[in-house]
This record gives C-alpha cells, structure tokens and sequence, in this order.
C-alpha cells in the first residue's frame, strides 16, 4: 500500500513538473521587468555586482552606471540612495499590473526599505524598461511617481 501511494506521488509529481506554466509570477521570471528591477538593485545594494547590474541595463544606461567605477559609487552620486547591505526589495503594485505583450517600453516602482548608518531608510523608485531584442532592459531610474514635484 505505502509502496503504491509512493508512486503515486512521484508519478503525479514528475507528470507535474514536465508542463510549462505560462503563469509565472513576474517576480519569478527572468524575462519579467519585475524580476530584473529587483535583480538589478540587488546587484547593487545586497551583493555589490556591478557586471550583473550592466547585464539588466540598456547600452546608455550601462555607460552611466560604469563611468562611476562601483556600484556604491552609481547608488551615491545617481540615485542618490544609500544602505548598508541588507535592503528588503518589493515590487510596488498599488495602480496597476505592468503590460508587457505588445509594448515596447513599461514602468516598475520598487520600495526599498533598509538602514543607512543606524537611520531607518524608506524610498520608491520608478525603473524605465525598453524592449532590445526582446529583452526588456533598464533604460532609466527615476525618483519616487508619487512625490509632489
């Protein structure tokens, strides 16, 4: 009986994982402007990777981003938006889904949360994608969509 209900599962699991799921979360999927909005400030912040960071970047953007030599550097003087290791990413989704089908650039706000010194930092940034041989890739990073200008 156990004997059975083993393999059961496994054939039910292995019969599970051959399907390709057109329903992966934009957070989960490496082609997903979500997924490389946070992959990028990742590299940046948590893991101080600055060729990962080029690799999610369009061509200008990537030129910006080495003129400054260190991913510290790029966060400092560009972004203007400093932690120290340790920043919580989210994907901020209070107006709407990002469309992504038959467009060629979209938008994504990322909410940080992190320290800087001791001090409690909370930010939204707008990251700016462009398709290039169907890729999206991070074209500019603005400041926060909601602040008052």
């Amino acid at each position: 009986m156990i004997k059975k209900c083993l393999l059961a599962f496994v054939l039910i699991f292995t019969v599970g994982c051959e399907k390709k799921s057109d329903n992966i979360p934009a957070f989960a999927n490496p082609n997903a402007p979500e997924y490389r909005a946070l992959t990028f400030f990742d590299a940046l912040y948590n893991n101080n990777n600055l060729e990962l960071a080029l690799k999610y970047s369009t061509e200008q953007h990537a030129r910006i981003i080495k003129s400054y030599g260190s991913t510290k550097g790029y966060a400092r003087y560009v972004l203007n938006l400093q932690f120290d290791p340790g920043v919580d990413l989210k994907i901020d989704r209070t107006l709407s889904q990002v469309e992504t089908d038959a467009q060629q650039t979209t938008t994504v706000n990322i909410l940080f949360s992190g320290f800087y010194h001791g001090n409690k930092i909370n930010d939204l940034r707008q990251v700016n994608f462009e398709k290039v041989d169907g890729k999206w890739l991070i074209a500019k990073i603005a400041g926060d969509p909601y602040a008052r200008q």
